[in-house]
């Protein structure tokens, strides 16, 4: 419970925040980096896109785990997950603050620096993005400490 309200409050500050060069900023420019990185994803409705994407977090939880990686689900339906975390102004906030078409599905990571690193469409290559988060420089340097992962067979 205490995550989702600090991830709440975090996500609350920055909205009002606009990234320079077309990049969002997810995150207080003053903060150095956070202790989580984050996957929004933003749909039309609770179709079978958004079905998929939360089966597929579900079978890739160990690496989304590892990799310290928070998903939120929110579709103009009125679906959202985790339930509750959002007031609809906050949501309203976060689908302008990313740029979202209301018609389309929408992915965007964040990195543990604050910065949109990634943004994606209804299908997520999740070989991919567990790819590109393992060359992020922190996280190079997580693995260095950790470098056996808990989610090798």
């Amino acid at each position: 419970m205490k995550y989702w309200r600090t991830l709440t409050l975090v996500l609350t500050l920055s909205l009002g925040t606009v990234g320079m060069a077309g990049t969002a900023q997810a995150y207080p420019m003053d903060s150095i980096h956070w202790n989580h990185r984050s996957i929004l994803f933003f749909a039309p409705a609770h179709d079978q896109h958004v079905k998929t994407f939360v089966k597929e977090t579900l079978m890739n939880n160990c690496q989304l785990q590892e990799r310290d990686i928070k998903v939120i689900v929110i579709t103009q339906d009125g679906y959202y997950k985790p339930e509750n975390l959002f007031s609809p102004e906050e949501i309203n906030m976060l689908t302008q603050k990313y740029r979202i078409a209301t018609d389309s599905h929408t992915a965007v990571l964040v990195g543990k620096d604050g910065l949109e690193k990634h943004r994606w469409g209804e299908e997520t290559n999740w070989q991919y993005i567990t790819s590109l988060i393992d060359r992020m420089p922190l996280r190079i340097k997580e693995m260095a400490y950790s470098p056996n992962s808990r989610c090798s067979i």
